[in-house]
């Protein structure tokens, strides 16, 4: 159907180049009811997500980041990778240090998506400049493994460091497991 609706506007489009304003009328219309259906709420969204997503689509970034979990986990939605990814891409675009992390995790996991150690790398490293200490941990991991990026201890103990400062216990025993001593 995609391909329908591809090969239906390029051929509205070349309509439209050839001089006939009706069919640019067309493709106009077609875009504009394009985006407002990708903007609508997906049928399989439950009652009580109606709000949320009105929400998101507002600009609420903890909104945004409910209804990319939804769809994450399939809790109130059915369940679309590509949905979470979407959501979760535009609350971190918006500063959301958790959504910045989770799309990490579905990048370093290859959860729905093709798996992607540079990408999560990527996001784990915005989420831990955005101080988010589960994105610090995963940060010194990648360090740690060389997953991602070129290994690099002093690096990861940096970050474990950083994250452990902020209350992660994962960090916390990462130091103790690598032998750094950490008393604060």
């Amino acid at each position: 159907m995609l391909l329908a609706l591809t090969a239906t506007s390029a051929c509205t489009r070349s309509n439209a180049s050839a001089g006939a304003p009706h069919a640019a009328s067309q493709a106009s219309q077609q875009t504009k009811a394009s985006k407002a259906q990708a903007e609508q709420p997906v049928p399989t969204l439950a009652p009580e997500l109606a709000e949320t997503f009105a929400k998101a689509r507002s600009g609420d970034v903890y909104a945004k980041t409910r209804l990319a979990e939804a769809y994450e986990k399939g809790e109130g939605a059915t369940k679309d990778i590509h949905q979470a990814v979407t959501w979760f891409t535009k609350a971190a675009d918006a500063g959301d240090s958790n959504a910045m992390y989770r799309l990490g995790r579905i990048y370093a996991t290859g959860s729905g998506v093709e798996k992607d150690y540079v990408e999560a790398f990527s996001w784990y490293k915005r989420g831990a400049r955005a101080g988010n200490t589960d994105a610090m941990y995963s940060l010194g991991e990648a360090y740690e493994h060389g997953t991602g990026v070129r290994e690099d201890i002093q690096q990861a103990v940096n970050w474990y460091d950083q994250a452990t400062l902020r209350g992660n216990k994962a960090a916390k025993a990462a130091l103790e497991r690598l032998g750094e001593s950490f008393d604060r």
